[in-house]
């Protein structure tokens, strides 16, 4: 199991279909930057910045080098990349719309 999402911080996470489809689009494996994640979760990049900012206060995503964004390393997906054990719960990622 991967180490659990604090409690305090599931349900803000959980709270917005933008930020499922963001964690769906780094459950691939690929570090992003806002531009490319707000494309890919039809949304803006300052509303994409806002939800990385939670993303990360929750410590679910890090930020390297050149802004990119991906999934904190605690936080594996499965190898196909359609769930994500966030220990109290897990993410069908594949359910999105």
């Amino acid at each position: 199991m991967s180490s659990a999402l604090k409690l305090k911080h599931l349900a803000t996470v959980l709270h917005d279909p933008v930020r499922w489809r963001i964690l769906k689009e780094l459950a691939k494996g690929e570090a992003l930057p806002v531009w490319a994640l707000a494309g890919l979760a039809r949304s803006t990049p300052p509303k994409v910045s806002k939800h990385m900012a939670v993303l990360r206060k929750a410590k679910l995503v890090e930020v390297g080098y050149g802004r990119l964004y991906k999934l904190a390393s605690a936080f594996k997906p499965e190898a196909n990349g359609t769930r994500l054990d966030l220990g109290h719960c897990v993410l069908k990622l594949d359910a999105l719309i």
